[in-house]
């Protein structure tokens, strides 16, 4: 049961992703599309479509993750780490504190899939197989 939880807890996390782009591709205004570090270097167009970039791709893969877990596939923890990385990046490059008070909580969600995945490699191979 508990496993169960902890899989959909992340699939709803990556499928939260969705929810920040439109903010990047300018159909929404909640915030994720400007980013305090790229905009001003880069502009606003390309910061938008790092952030699209960023956001899909760490939803994808969060979903993927989940999915070679059920699989019981041989690469799932890598997938799931990279998008726990790259939704750690994105979160902080383009945190909002005023519209995206949600980023506080994907940034504890982040490091504790990482601090379960590689810290402590939790869940374990035996528990897996038993």
């Amino acid at each position: 049961m508990l496993t169960f939880v902890l899989l959909a807890a992340v699939a709803m996390h990556g499928i939260g992703h969705v929810l920040f782009v439109g903010p990047a591709i300018g159909f929404a205004d909640w915030g994720s599309g400007h980013s305090w570090l790229l905009t001003g270097l880069l502009g606003d167009g390309v910061a938008r479509t790092i952030a699209g970039a960023i956001w899909v791709s760490a939803g994808v893969l969060f979903l993927v993750g989940v999915a070679g877990f059920v699989r019981d596939a041989d690469w799932w923890r890598a997938v799931t780490i990279a998008a726990a990385v790259i939704s750690l990046i994105g979160t902080v490059v383009y945190y909002d504190g005023i519209k995206q008070p949600s980023g506080v909580a994907a940034l504890v969600f982040n490091v504790l899939v990482l601090g379960a995945l590689v810290v402590a490699r939790w869940p374990s191979t035996t528990a897996l197989n038993s």
